[in-house]
């Protein structure tokens, strides 16, 4: 049996965000599949998958060239510039195409910035989470879990299209209709906020119960959390395929508040596909189904 050895190329060193989860979550996959091998090396590799066009430099992608190996770009949505020291769009354009194979995460991501990209070889690849890890079954966080309603509020950094304060507006109301029937709801923070937001008691000001967590690097930690919380407040606009969206479904959350903007709908007519679809195995098996379905 011919091992076919895959690298995932990395040149960030942020750590969190769609791209660092899927890269983990692929190599993990990847183990359900004995004729495909994961590299760190990019000479040992047959295959250099970028998991997504901000997370590489352009000599990263000349190097993998140079060596005559085959690219797979990933494509979600559209990096800006202003946060790419104005290199985003120009870098997904240009690896794009010069990819053997581009893999959207959903066809709303397709539709909205497929018309930039000339190459023929596209395909779509849903994401999928690690089931073993976020499932409704297992240990809950303590000093979360509340017999109250506990709502969760999740993002990794300070992105205005995560919608924070529709969440803020959202949880007001939300805190003075449950007061009114003698209950308290609690609202838990998982992420980035400004010092001041944390000073001021995030500009709540009728006793609401708040409890931020800050980022949360672990997974197993981030389950946990999520088993206990009843609700996540799916306010992203326009977000393509959304891991954290995901992992709280298949841990038992309700999600509310949706902005079904973006990959939104997809995702959620996927998840009532169940856990084998939203799953690691089934999302890898597709990559394979496709790099020999384009002869990579």
């Amino acid at each position: 049996m011919r091992i076919i050895n895959i690298a995932l190329p990395c040149d960030s060193k942020q750590g969190l965000g769609g791209g660092f989860s899927f890269r983990d979550n692929f190599i993990k996959g990847l183990t359900h599949f004995p004729e495909y091998k994961y590299v760190e090396c990019l000479n040992d590799a047959d295959i250099c998958l970028i998991a997504g066009a901000t997370m590489v430099t352009r000599h990263t992608i000349d190097k993998i060239q140079e060596l005559k190996k085959k690219l797979i770009v990933r494509l979600d949505n559209v990096p800006r510039n202003s946060r790419n020291r104005n290199t985003g769009t120009s870098r997904m354009t240009e690896f794009a195409n010069r990819a053997d194979l581009v893999v959207w995460q959903c066809q709303w991501a397709k539709d909205y910035v497929g018309d930039v990209i000339t190459n023929q070889n596209q395909t779509i690849i849903y994401n999928g989470v690690d089931t073993a890890i976020f499932k409704p079954d297992g240990e809950k966080n303590g000093k979360v879990y509340e017999d109250a309603p506990v709502y969760l509020y999740s993002r990794f950094n300070r992105d205005e299209t995560k919608n924070w304060e529709v969440a803020w507006y959202e949880f007001q109301m939300i805190n003075k209709y449950y007061r009114k029937n003698g209950e308290v709801p609690k609202l838990v923070l998982v992420g980035k906020f400004s010092p001041e937001h944390a000073q001021y008691k995030f500009d709540f000001f009728r006793g609401e119960r708040v409890q931020h967590i800050g980022v949360v690097y672990d997974k197993l930690e981030m389950a946990k959390i999520m088993r206990s919380c009843k609700y996540l407040m799916a306010t992203y606009f326009n977000d393509c395929y959304s891991n954290t969206y995901l992992e709280a479904l298949m841990c038992g959350m309700n999600l509310t508040y949706i902005n079904r903007s973006g990959g939104t709908p997809e995702l959620l007519d996927n998840y009532k596909k169940g856990k084998e679809f939203n799953g690691l195995k089934r999302m890898v098996g597709d990559y394979i189904k496709s790099f020999q379905e384009f002869k990579i």
